[in-house]
């Protein structure tokens, strides 16, 4: 009956063993999860927002040189002409870069505003209407500038969708450390049913002598 007994305890322990040994095993693939999670947000945050605030940045000081240089004086309407149309051509370049990032629906809208606005001026410079050109320049800055908060809000979104992630494995690690404990004390338990023995005496014939 003893024997039953430890036999009943045995299976007993090995059957939560194996239950927190499953559960290691969910824990470890959700850590993992979460972990390629927030190296895809980090990732985003420099490709498809640090990277596209600096070609924001390139933009705007492309303009304000465009309308800094307008408004000089000294300068002749073919000087002024040349020089807008080589901004305008250097911001083209950047633009495949941008369209290669991950837009919003709202950065589309913007995006697309600013290169209308970007033709509108070099429309106005062939026609060396600089007063025009210098207002739509005002213009284009100001949606430069949504586009510059659109960046920050959504590196904000992606930063906090990271911090939660990780703040999620920090959790899923805490819960394996109690599992390990639970694991040890099973298998030292187990051990320790195993060293057991139960002694039976047989009893001795009596003596003929």
């Amino acid at each position: 009956m003893r024997d039953i007994n430890t036999i009943n305890r045995k299976t007993k322990a090995a059957a939560v063993l194996i239950f927190v040994t499953i559960l290691l095993l969910i824990s470890n693939y959700f850590i993992g999860l979460n972990s390629k999670k927030t190296n895809e947000n980090m990732k985003a945050i420099y490709n498809d927002r640090l990277m596209v605030s600096h070609y924001i940045f390139q933009y705007t000081n492309a303009i304000h040189q465009i309308k800094t240089h307008v408004i000089q004086s000294s300068t002749n309407d073919f000087e002024k002409q040349n020089f807008v149309s080589k901004s305008l051509e250097n911001n083209s370049t950047i633009d495949k870069k941008y369209l290669a990032t991950v837009l919003t629906a709202t950065e589309k809208n913007q995006f697309k505003n600013f290169q209308n606005q970007c033709d509108a001026i070099q429309a106005a410079n062939q026609r060396k209407d600089w007063n025009e050109l210098i207002r739509l320049s005002g213009q284009s800055l100001q949606t430069l500038e949504i586009l510059a908060q659109i960046q920050i809000d959504e590196g904000k979104t992606a930063l906090t969708t990271a911090n939660t992630l990780h703040n999620g494995n920090k959790i899923f690690a805490q819960f394996e450390i109690v599992l390990f404990i639970i694991l040890g004390c099973l298998s030292a338990y187990l051990l320790v049913l195993k060293k057991m023995k139960v002694k039976i005496k047989i009893p001795e014939a009596p003596s003929m002598n």
